[in-house]
Parts: C-alpha cells; sequence; structure tokens
C-alpha cells in the first residue's frame, strides 16, 4: 500500500513531510492486523518497544474513511484523545487529602481535546489539511493547540506572547530562554526541529515531580502570585516556593545533560 503524501504547505510552498522513521514504522504497521495495532497503541510507555507513535495512529486513523463502520475510527480516536488530554497539564492536584481542580486548567484541556477531536471528524468528513501536522510532530501540534487555548481564554494578561510554527514545534520562553545556549548554533530547518524534539522528549522523561513543574511553567502558570483567583505552582503542587525552584532546577539540569548526550549520540 503507496502512503499517500501530505497536502498542506509550509509557507514557502513545501508540502509537510512525515518524518523518515514516522514512515518506517507506518510500512511496518501495515502488516498487523487491526487488533494488533490496537492493542499495543494502548501501551502509553514510550520507552516501550512495541510504543505506538502518536503520529503512525493519525495515519490509520485517516485510512479508516473507507470502512462503512465507524468502529475502527472510534477505537483509534479514543486512544489519541487520550493522549491529547495527557499532553495537558492536571487541573486536579491533590493537596494533602483534598482534590484541588483549577477551573482554568481544566477549561484549556477541554479546549485542547474538543479541538484536536474536531480536526480528526471534519477530516473523516473531508480532507482537513490542518490535521497534516499531527502526523508530522503530534506533540508540538497538541502543545501549540492548547497554547491557542490558553490565550482565548485569557489564562494570564501575558498568554498572548508569541508562538512559533508547529512544523518546526515550540517551547515556552522561558524554558527556551534557560537552555538556549546549549543549542548549536547555525541550524538548518531539519537541525532546528530535531533540537526540540529532543528537547521534548527530554522533558517527557523526566521524573512526574519535576515534569510536572515544566509542564506548569509551558502553561504560564506562575510558581507564585499575589493576583486573586490565579493558579500557582505552589498551590497546585502543594509544596513551597523553594521546593518548586530546586525542582525546576533539577529539571533543567537534566534536560541539559540529555541535550548534551542526544547530540553527541547523534553525530
Amino acid at each position: 500500500m503507496n502512503i499517500e503524501p501530505l497536502r498542506k504547505r509550509k509557507g514557502s510552498g513545501e508540502l509537510y513531510t512525515r518524518r523518515p522513521p514516522t514512515i518506517d514504522f507506518i510500512e511496518e504497521s501495515l502488516r498487523w492486523p487491526f487488533d494488533d495495532l490496537l492493542a499495543r497503541a494502548a501501551i502509553r510507555d514510550r520507552r516501550h518497544d512495541d510504543y505506538v507513535p502518536s503520529e503512525v495512529l493519525v495515519y490509520h486513523l485517516r485510512q479508516t474513511k473507507s470502512d462503512n463502520t465507524d468502529g475502527r475510527f472510534v477505537a483509534i480516536y479514543n486512544v489519541l484523545r487520550d493522549r491529547v488530554e495527557a499532553a495537558c497539564p492536571r487541573a486536579n492536584r491533590n493537596v494533602g487529602d483534598k482534590i484541588y481542580e483549577d477551573a482554568r486548567i481544566a477549561q484549556i484541556r477541554d479546549a485542547t481535546i474538543d479541538h484536536v477531536t474536531e480536526l480528526m471528524f471534519k477530516d473523516r468528513q473531508d480532507y482537513d489539511e490542518q490535521l497534516d501536522i499531527y502526523e508530522v510532530v503530534f506533540d508540538k501540534a497538541v502543545r501549540l493547540a492548547r497554547i491557542t487555548k490558553l490565550r482565548k481564554v485569557n489564562l494570564k494578561e501575558n498568554a498572548n506572547e508569541e508562538v512559533e510554527d508547529a512544523v518546526t514545534g515550540e517551547v515556552r520562553a522561558t524554558v527556551e530562554e534557560a537552555l538556549e545556549r546549549y543549542k548549536k548554533a547555525g541550524l538548518t530547518t531539519d537541525e532546528d526541529l530535531d533540537y526540540r524534539i529532543h528537547l521534548r522528549r527530554a522533558i517527557d522523561a523526566l521524573p512526574e515531580i519535576e515534569r510536572e513543574v515544566i509542564d506548569l511553567m509551558l502553561a504560564d502558570i506562575p510558581i507564585e502570585t499575589t493576583k486573586d483567583g490565579e493558579p500557582s505552582m505552589t498551590d497546585l503542587l502543594g509544596c513551597v516556593e523553594k521546593t518548586v525552584r530546586n525542582r525546576r532546577d533539577r529539571a533543567y539540569a537534566k534536560i541539559r545533560q540529555a541535550l548534551e548526550l542526544e547530540f553527541d549520540h547523534d553525530e
């Protein structure tokens, strides 16, 4: 079965293209029975040998258009929906014996899920080029959608800062600035994309308590705040400012080390 090229074009006129590892994985997965694909898709641990990348699942989702029923589409959609939700900061936090939900974070999460869901269903009716990005860099596309929704609900007054194109990936300025000096100069567009993918991979590999801090930073949540009703990391994580900053600093150190190791390995 030939893998049809994507249709969306960049500003330069060049077509968006799937990454070679994604193409290789798609070709391999086309030989699996659907039940095997679905069983592997349920694996959440990215380090697992049978983990199926989200970009591959989006491809298979789009191939269900020729089905006479919605069974396969719904099965894959449910997995992808869960992955979109997992990519959003958690609105519920345990603080002692209480569960605290931040309504604005929940609103961002729900709006992001609704947006990606709408793209999937629109594409099922008629090819939607906006979904092409999710076959190229799924995590980055979800992140862009989340930041866009964050702007719209005005989570913070400064939430309207510029966001980069989804194909090149997007990392909030706080994290980007902290790690910029570890990035090699003079990167091509593809090399820059690789850098950002390595960066996201390094963030995903952090221990949960450190990854939470980085994810909250990416959602523009301040460590502390004096504004009534505005969430802060200290409230959401149930710890003092010094603990949050220590977790942040440990996360930075591990991300830097991971980037250095990955780039050394790639060379």
